[in-house]
């Protein structure tokens, strides 16, 4: 099946790329995945790139070809791509247009909870109907709090939502950490109103815990 969709994150999974957006005319969640069980199912650069070697960005609008739906215990929204054809950029969206075809969750929570983690058993305990692991939102204020240490720099955000404070979220957002690249160690609040796209990981084998991540950030005026 062909679908045209608007990606809302391109952002870092294992060397790779992970991909999701919301179909241009129905707001419906896609996490565009491959079937490499090695790269946890990640997209290689090949495979999120148009007929010119163009990398796919955010906002771009897009034709994909998907192959099925392919549900998990915990992401109800993933659908495999097919290998060819290209795909094919139909044009770009604006952070409004978004939010009229998909408008920001209005849920209490991100996530069930105001952790940056949530246990395996919360996700198995869900009927099919409440599981969610994709979630866009407005946050009222975020600190972008930058740390170096001997494994390399770390960016993370601590959001305000519904007037509750959350634990810092790392971000995987390659656009947005490239924006970093230039700053120092340190907190920075963010002054540009923000649309942020937000994940939930895999589960951590040691911990039996899936984290939350913050995988596509939209700025206006940026």
């Amino acid at each position: 099946m062909t679908k045209e969709i608007i990606l809302l994150a391109v952002s870092k999974k294992y060397g790779k790329y992970c991909v999701a957006g919301v179909d241009r005319y129905s707001g419906q969640w896609y996490r565009l995945i491959s079937s490499d069980t090695d790269a946890h199912y990640a997209l290689s650069g090949k495979q999120i790139s148009y007929g010119n070697g163009e990398l796919a960005q955010k906002l771009d609008i897009v034709r994909v070809t998907l192959w099925d739906k392919a549900i998990s215990y915990f992401q109800t929204e993933n659908y495999v791509i097919a290998g060819a054809p290209p795909w094919e950029k139909l044009g770009e969206a604006t952070i409004d247009s978004v939010k009229e075809i998909h408008p920001p969750n209005q849920a209490d929570y991100i996530f069930y909870n105001t952790c940056r983690r949530l246990p395996k058993e919360h996700y198995m305990s869900l009927s099919p109907n409440e599981i969610e692991s994709l979630m866009l939102i407005c946050p009222q204020k975020g600190i972008v709090q930058i740390r170096d240490s001997d494994k390399g720099r770390r960016i993370a955000i601590k959001l305000s939502y519904k007037t509750r404070e959350y634990e810092p979220l790392p971000v995987t957002d390659l656009e947005f950490i490239q924006l970093c690249d230039t700053l120092k160690a340190g907190d920075y609040a963010m002054r540009k109103p923000s649309l942020m796209l937000l994940s939930v990981g895999e589960c951590y084998e040691k911990d039996d815990h899936h984290y939350k991540l913050i995988a596509g950030i939209m700025q206006k005026g940026h």
